[in-house]
């Protein structure tokens, strides 16, 4: 079954991002400033002083909480073949694919590992399978044009080549696509597709 991922409003690949949120940075900055240009006729009482620091050490919760949350929700997805649309440098959307082995938070961000070797934010995510969403989606594929990434000998991207998928094949679970080659029936693996058409 392919699962898409969505964020508390219900739309797929829609999400949610922290920077959107007022910070517990900017909300200390706030409260200094307020402390400093507060009228020295009508200071700050005692007890508004203590209702907002109960505030900020509620926003500050409430913060690792959301955290600790999308940390819990990326390992659900170890070992499950995930799909992503990650930003080229030229500005192009490509596609990503990859089982996920590992999840790791680094400076707020959730990063997912993939056994392709690649490493995508969590927010890229636009598809999590199981076994069987996997070859849904390996079918709904056949038929349509799709984009290849051609690497040489040092693993480095030189060409992108167009290809007429014509069927599938799983091999240990790794999924490929097939397509006809002159009189050649060929493979190439899934997570080297940048794209389909």
């Amino acid at each position: 079954m392919i699962t898409p991922v969505t964020s508390g409003n219900g739309s797929p690949g829609s999400t949610t991002s922290t920077s959107n949120m007022l910070g517990k940075d900017a909300f200390l900055q706030l409260l200094v400033t307020e402390l400093r240009y507060q009228d020295p006729l009508d200071p700050l009482k005692d007890r508004d002083f203590i209702a907002q620091m109960a505030q900020f050490s509620t926003l500050e919760q409430m913060q690792n909480l959301y955290q600790v949350g999308q940390l819990q929700q990326a390992t659900t997805m170890i070992g499950h073949p995930v799909l992503a649309q990650e930003i080229e440098d030229s500005g192009q959307l490509a596609l990503v694919y990859g089982r996920v082995t590992g999840v790791r938070n680094y400076e707020g961000r959730i990063y997912l590992m993939l056994d392709s070797n690649r490493e995508i934010q969590a927010d890229q995510i636009i598809s999590v399978m199981d076994n069987q969403g996997l070859e849904q989606y390996l079918e709904s594929v056949c038929g349509r044009k799709a984009y290849v990434r051609v690497f040489n000998e040092y693993g480095e991207l030189v060409a992108i080549k167009e290809i007429l998928v014509t069927g599938y094949r799983l091999k240990d679970d790794e999924p490929y696509l097939i397509y006809q080659n002159g009189e050649a029936e060929e493979e190439v693996p899934l997570k080297d597709i940048w794209g389909f058409a």
